[in-house]
């Protein structure tokens, strides 16, 4: 599958994005996979079911002029609170020019028109304050504070929790 902005196009991952999908990753998904190429083959197999519901449908961002890989963005269930939640991850170098912003916006259009659900979520970090900016640009309402359980450390963390409601 492939969307398409006005500086980007986000598409399914493949195998050949494997050199550059592994330098997006923090080390929590590092330990929790073993490898990038562990994580990205789990992804690619998510593809079958498409399911943000349940499961979790993650894509690659990229450069629509270059074709660089820029990080991922993409859909799916919160471990925690079991909603269908909005992700995205950029690599550093491409942080701080409006990619985040732009795929988050694409992808809350892709998911509530394609997916028969009321609103999606986002948690970000309360330390994280650029992440919280690019889901208020993306129309996202923070409705409160929330310790979440973070499963691959089984540790609690304070997050903002936002939500985009279906305007249909």
């Amino acid at each position: 599958m492939k969307l398409i902005t006005e500086r980007l196009v986000i598409r399914d991952l493949c195998e050949g994005d494997y050199p550059e999908f592994e330098r997006s990753l923090n080390d929590v998904q590092k330990t929790c996979f073993g490898s990038g190429k562990g994580f990205l083959d789990w992804l690619i197999s998510q593809y079958s079911e498409r399911d943000i519901v349940n499961g979790l449908v993650s894509f690659g961002i990229f450069d629509k002029q270059t074709g660089t890989f820029l990080g991922t963005v993409g859909a799916g269930q919160h471990d925690d609170l079991h909603e269908p939640e909005i992700f995205y991850q950029l690599l550093p170098e491409y942080q701080g020019h409006g990619y985040a912003t732009e795929a988050a916006k694409k992808v809350t259009e892709w998911a509530l028109e394609q997916y028969p659900i009321p609103y999606l979520i986002g948690t970000v970090g309360v330390e994280n304050v650029k992440s919280q900016h690019v889901l208020e640009r993306c129309g996202y309402q923070l409705i409160d504070t929330r310790s979440l359980l973070v499963h691959v450390t089984n540790e609690r963390y304070d997050f903002k929790y936002y939500r985009y409601y279906q305007t249909k």
